[in-house]
């Protein structure tokens, strides 16, 4: 019993020591991907922005469907279930072939996109949308982001035959290494000519491939079992290739659904909505990206080895666990931004001149339809983990198949409404709203593996939301407004977040919210064991 106690203890150590690696590697990439969009307002006008902005929607989006959500939550949990069974060299087998089949084709791909770029993105704009010289300069740009995914793809097959053997260190910094080589070609090469675009573009390429090799050396004990083996017919490639064809599918949704805000981005009057759409897309992602992709991707291997073990109390404990921890992050992160939505795009954004208190304010729009994403997307996030943990990957399909759907609808819907570009991001949102429920209905139906207590959870947090919302909406307006020069901006913003903080935490410890309780006592503990 005190054995098993033990164990259980220092499992999670492990894993909480592993979530806040991968948290910072996250940390380090999302404040790297910050410098970008910083840079490229920086260096490039209005119509530049757009064009670089646009010239990665179709390369983000063929690689999102041929490869992109497969890594994690294919590769990952079969490659980790096979070790856990004793079944290593059966597992890299299929992984063999998964890798080798899938590079063919990427390869392939990448030259069509390479040699039909200006067709491709002409059929894009076929409505007439976006400015036609953006679309021009987009489709040139592309030409050096299409090679660019198959080496993003080598670094991310990498990253989840690595996350399979729990090697979360060896995998939490690469993209900080992508996004550092990234921002020294827009520093070196951007700027507002055609010339200067494509040099930029094609800086980014020679990132992708550092990136690569970055993750292929650090890791090459393991990667050393790669063999190029192509057997498409094989048993056992199959049976992966079934499990992953729907997170393929599934996962593009959400890259299909940027292009498709994106096309929508562009009929509105004035220049420079697709860019603020960007950063308000940059800017929401960090909260979520770093605390939810975090949670979600170290609970992947871990709750798929219970559930193969047939653990199913521990499984559904794990889930519950880690969902109300990523919402215990997430949620005033959603309040904050939604309050204080232009002044943390100027925060991050405004450095210049050149970007001016209308395109922050343009960006900041976006960024309160945004905001409830931040939860609702969260909860999708994990949800979709945990269905691909257990091998019922075609729900999390179904649940994307209905933001595709939805997605456009709504966009159609709150525009002709007269709602105006923050159409997009409600859209957005009650799209991911629909997901989510979809997502929790299902897995619930399973009362083995369902999450526990979640009801007293939500309805703790919105409490604790609508306290600290209230607050920080008075500071805001009677107390400490933003005003004076950059580093006082950042310096009041500041100040604003650690209220939000110790509003939302001192609540949640009225409330005896284990999230805040736990953290509390394991302070305590560390501080006696000093």
């Amino acid at each position: 019993m005190n054995k098993g106690t033990g164990q259980e203890k220092t499992h999670g150590s492990g894993m909480a020591v592993a979530t806040m690696l991968v948290m910072l590697g996250l940390v380090f990439s999302k404040c790297s991907g910050f410098l970008r969009d910083i840079f490229v307002a920086d260096r490039f006008d209005t119509l530049y922005r757009d064009s670089f902005t646009l010239a990665f929607t179709i390369p983000d989006l063929v690689y999102n469907l041929l490869i992109g959500g497969s890594i994690q939550s294919a590769i990952t949990p079969s490659l980790s279930a096979a070790i856990s069974k004793g079944e290593e060299k059966k597992g890299w087998r299929a992984v063999n072939i998964f890798i080798s089949v899938f590079a063919v084709l990427m390869l392939i791909v990448c030259i069509i996109g390479v040699l039909f770029s200006s067709t491709i993105y002409s059929l894009y704009n076929a409505g007439g949308e976006n400015n036609p010289e953006t679309v021009r300069l987009a489709s040139m740009a592309s030409k050096w982001l299409f090679p660019q995914i198959f080496f993003m793809m080598l670094a991310a097959l990498c990253i989840g035959i690595l996350n399979a053997y729990k090697r979360f260190a060896s995998t939490a910094f690469g993209p900080t290494v992508y996004n550092f080589f990234v921002l020294a070609s827009i520093l070196v090469f951007a700027g507002s000519s055609e010339h200067k675009l494509m040099f930029t573009t094609a800086g980014i390429m020679g990132a992708a491939v550092i990136y690569f090799l970055f993750q292929f050396i650090i890791g090459r004990d393991v990667l050393s079992n790669f063999r190029f083996i192509f057997a498409p017919k094989d048993a056992e490639f199959r049976k992966l290739l079934k499990r992953a064809i729907p997170i393929l599918i599934s996962a593009s949704v959400v890259q299909i659904n940027m292009v498709i805000l994106n096309y929508f981005a562009g009929s509105f009057p004035d220049d420079g909505h697709i860019f603020a759409l960007r950063q308000a897309s940059t800017v929401w992602q960090l909260p979520y990206g770093i605390f939810a992709v975090a949670i979600g991707n170290v609970m992947l291997p871990s709750l798929a080895a219970l559930y193969i073990g047939n653990k199913y109390e521990d499984a559904s404990s794990l889930l519950s666990s880690r969902l109300k921890s990523a919402l215990f992050l997430t949620i005033p992160s959603a309040g904050f931004m939604i309050i204080m939505n232009t002044d943390v795009i100027k925060a991050v954004f405004q450095w210049s001149s050149r970007y001016s208190d209308e395109d922050a304010r343009r960006a900041g729009i976006f960024l309160i339809g945004y905001s409830v994403a931040i939860i609702t997307h969260t909860v999708v996030f994990i949800m979709n983990q945990a269905f691909y943990a257990i091998g019922k990957t075609k729900i999390p399909l179904i649940a994307g198949c209905i933001g595709l759907v939805s997605n456009p609808l709504m966009c159609v819907i709150f525009i002709a409404a007269g709602m105006g570009p923050i159409s997009l991001t409600i859209a957005y949102s009650v799209t991911s709203i629909l997901q989510m429920l979809t997502l929790c209905i299902v897995y619930s139906k399973d009362r083995r593996i369902a999450p526990r207590n979640m009801h007293s959870f939500i309805l703790k947090s919105a409490v604790c939301l609508a306290l600290m919302c209230a607050v920080l909406a008075g500071a805001d307006k009677y107390i400490i407004p933003a005003r004076g020069g950059k580093m006082m901006q950042l310096l009041i913003l500041a100040s604003k977040g650690v209220i939000c903080v110790l509003i939302y935490f001192a609540s949640s410890l009225a409330l005896k919210m284990p999230e805040a309780t736990e953290a509390v006592a394991g302070f305590k503990r560390k501080l006696l064991k000093r």
